[in-house]
């Protein structure tokens, strides 16, 4: 029955984790993580290709792996603002599905506010450009 489950709220939750048990929610598109404790990215998110939507802002992530998230093909918006992220890595350019990236409210310097003010398509455009040959 669970494996039917299409969307997931889970805010304001005080989680930290998530169990690997939700690699199994095969037809998951959207859940929501915001205003939680999570420190890191859920790796078994990296494991739902059916996901759409993540929206994990207000917590204190600090890394994102853009590697991992370029497997999630589906994915066209990420919310990560008001975390701990001081790096967003250029590869994350590289996930073209993506309509809405969201990173305000982040620590990072680069790419700068006036970048991310300009949305989604500049911000990837500004990674992209700063990709390693």
């Amino acid at each position: 029955m669970l494996q039917q489950l299409a969307h997931i709220d889970l805010r304001n939750n005080l989680l930290t984790s998530l169990p690997a048990e939700l690699e199994a929610l095969v037809k998951l598109r959207s859940i929501i993580l915001s205003f939680n404790r999570f420190k890191t990215f859920p790796d078994v998110l990296y494991l739902i290709p059916t996901l759409e939507t993540i929206l994990i802002s207000n917590n204190q992530v600090g890394v994102i792996d853009p590697h991992q998230l370029k497997h999630l093909e589906k994915l066209s918006t990420l919310d990560l603002q008001n975390n701990d992220i001081m790096q967003v890595p250029p590869e994350l350019g590289n996930c073209t599905a993506l309509r809405a990236l969201m990173l305000d409210g982040n620590p990072f310097r680069n790419p700068r506010a006036a970048i991310v003010a300009k949305g989604t398509d500049a911000i990837l455009e500004y990674l992209r450009s700063r990709i390693p040959a």
